[in-house]
């Protein structure tokens, strides 16, 4: 367990530049997701499925960085999950010109956080970590749209990765 703590707190202060002087915007926002869960029994992988996200995040982006707390939530009749994560994430460039009407962003990031897994034959939580990556097109002053791919790894024994693809729309104040 020290070892996990350690690793988290290892990976969010080398993430600290994310948080130079944040003048920035504020974000709400929903986001829905199609999820692939693949699990594993006995060190072999065993089963996928694929299925319909929910989630909700709170945030804050300047020109250069965000960084969002989102929780997710998946439930079918034989799977559920649920994960709140902290993202970080890093625009790579803007198309910031005065004659754009839509600003485009894509962006890289990490993530890290707690999944809670259940199926018909186990429940277990634990940390879950990973990468994304996607674009964000910032159409009004108050409203962008954030397209992207999200996937997590786990500590959980049965849960071998999730992949998720994301559609967001967030309200900037």
């Amino acid at each position: 367990m020290f070892k996990k703590i350690s690793l988290a707190i290892i990976f969010a202060s080398s993430l600290a530049p994310a948080v130079d002087d944040f003048s920035s915007e504020r974000l709400l926002g929903i986001e829905v997701g199609y999820t692939t869960v693949n699990t594993k029994s006995e060190g072999v992988f065993d089963k996928s499925s694929s299925n319909p996200e929910f989630g909700l995040k709170l945030g804050a982006q300047n020109e250069e960085w965000r960084t969002t707390l989102h929780l997710n939530f998946m439930k079918t009749e034989e799977r559920s999950y649920q994960k709140a994560m902290i993202d970080f994430d890093r625009f790579v460039w803007a198309s910031l010109y005065k004659t754009d009407s839509i600003v485009f962003k894509p962006y890289l990031g990490g993530h890290i956080g707690w999944l809670r897994y259940s199926d018909d034959l186990f429940s277990d939580n634990g940390l879950a970590y990973g990468g994304q990556m996607g674009l964000t097109l910032n159409v009004l002053n108050e409203v962008d749209f954030d397209l992207g791919y999200r996937y997590t790894l786990t500590d959980i024994e049965n849960v071998d990765d999730i992949g998720s693809f994301n559609f967001s729309v967030n309200y900037l104040y």
